[in-house]
């Protein structure tokens, strides 16, 4: 069963076309990875989904329900939760503030002014206990800011998962670390998502074929295919289109 279902959707920026009618169905519990070279337009795709931008045609569902067009704070209350190329956390609320602001509409709390959050010992274990995952209890009281790349890429992922999402996204998520802060990473992304649904955009072709069910190919704006990743490994589109341009950089 499909979770996310995107039918002939298209961008266009002017009369520049980013997006040229994608069709594409996640299912409900899969890793998903969407691959391309640069300028394909992946995160562009990323943006649509989360209500970043509008969608110029077509139709986007999220558990049956349309999302097109969406603004992004009633997308993400519906339990579909996306982290960004470039950091986006609070900088200046410590790593625990974080991800206890990310647990309050999930647990119930919405816009709540009368609840003294010292007193809530619910709520403040449960931000412990994702932390614990995540492996930052350690720097609950630290601010954000001060905390090393691949700790912040941590951080993401657990205002994700407090965030009670079903589905997460993720752009390129190791980018910028390491080999061994990448498999950690990578890792911390096979526990967290646990029972979830994921999409990953990412470059390193080694950690795409080690983590994702199916790969879709996005390619100048249009998807020439989508298979297991064994399958998308020996098609020939995909070689010539990017894969062949991988292995020769």
């Amino acid at each position: 069963m499909a979770i996310l279902s995107l039918k002939d959707v298209k961008k266009n920026f002017g009369i520049t076309e980013i997006i040229r009618g994608v069709s594409l169905d996640i299912v409900e519990g899969e890793k998903h990875a969407i691959i391309g070279p640069n300028g394909a337009g992946k995160s562009t795709l990323f943006h649509l989904i989360s209500g970043r931008y509008n969608v110029t045609d077509g139709s986007i569902r999220f558990k049956e329900q349309h999302i097109e067009n969406k603004p992004p704070y009633e997308i993400a209350r519906m339990g579909l939760a996306r982290s960004f190329q470039v950091t986006n956390i609070f900088q200046r609320m410590s790593v625990f503030e974080n991800i206890r602001c990310a647990l309050f509409w999930s647990k119930g709390y919405g816009y709540s002014f009368w609840h003294l959050l010292g007193r809530q010992t619910e709520l403040n274990d449960e931000a412990m206990h994702v932390l614990e995952q995540i492996g930052l209890a350690d720097r609950a009281k630290f601010p954000s800011g001060e905390l090393a790349y691949a700790e912040l890429r941590a951080l993401e992922l657990g205002v994700a998962i407090a965030s009670g999402s079903e589905l997460i996204m993720l752009d390129e998520p190791v980018a910028g670390m390491s080999h061994s802060e990448a498999q950690n990473a990578v890792e911390l992304i096979r526990k967290i998502t646990k029972g979830k649904t994921l999409i990953m955009v990412e470059h390193d072709m080694n950690i795409i074929f080690d983590v994702a069910d199916r790969i879709s190919v996005l390619v100048y704006g249009e998807i020439i295919a989508t298979d297991e990743p064994k399958k998308i490994r020996a098609n020939p589109k995909v070689q010539e289109a990017y894969l062949g341009e991988v292995h020769s950089a």
